[in-house]
């Protein structure tokens, strides 16, 4: 499942570098950060600087920090911290990443391979990040830039092809000819004129470009 906390409210309590990990993912996402940790790294210093950190509170856990927020995340190297902060999130209805006992939150914080829109999410349910590490390399291999550059051309086409294909059954098998096709390596290769032609061949649509 993946939650839009786009222009939401989400706090991290801790101030190291796995802090800064989820400071980092959240921005990413668009979320405004609330941070709570009496003290905190250089990296997360300027990033309150910069303001990408507009919410410092520079000081120790509160439950009222919680109070407004959609996503609290409990970073400390305190497990005491990071219980109280799981006990008092699902209390106030807010959910909950604990890094260091993920079993005891709401949400897990997978390893993200993203090209453009698409997003492969890879978690292990905390049993070992050496090897979520390891899968989302090797998707990144898999997965290269050349999808975002497809998702592109089907977006600039996605009006052509619901005039052309009503049915979403029929849309969705002309667009598996694709992967099929030359298209991709052809994206690969940055020919996305000779792929926009092939497509468009394949489909039957115009593919603008």
């Amino acid at each position: 499942m993946f939650v839009d906390i786009e222009g939401r409210l989400c706090v991290v309590v801790g101030g190291g570098r796995v802090a800064e990990d989820r400071v980092r993912k959240l921005v990413d996402h668009g979320a405004i950060v609330r941070l709570v940790s009496p003290k905190i790294s250089t990296p997360l210093a300027e990033m309150v600087t910069a303001d990408v950190i507009p919410d410092l509170r520079r000081r120790a856990y509160e439950p009222a920090d919680l109070d407004g927020c959609v996503l609290a995340i409990a970073a400390t190297d305190s497990a005491s911290v990071n219980r109280a902060v799981s006990v008092d999130a699902r209390a106030r209805g807010v959910l909950c990443n604990v890094v260091d006992d993920p079993a005891r939150g709401d949400v897990i914080v997978p390893s993200l391979v993203r090209r453009g829109d698409l997003a492969v999410a890879i978690t292990t349910g905390g049993a070992s990040p050496a090897v979520a590490s390891h899968v989302r390399a090797e998707l990144e291999r898999v997965f290269g830039p050349e999808w975002d550059a497809l998702l592109e051309m089907l977006r600039e086409a996605r009006g052509a092809l619901k005039a052309q294909y009503p049915d979403s059954a029929e849309r969705s098998a002309m667009v598996r000819r694709l992967f099929d096709s030359p298209v991709l390596a052809l994206l690969a290769d940055g020919r996305n004129a000779d792929a926009r032609r092939v497509a468009a061949e394949i489909l039957r649509v115009e593919v603008p470009g």
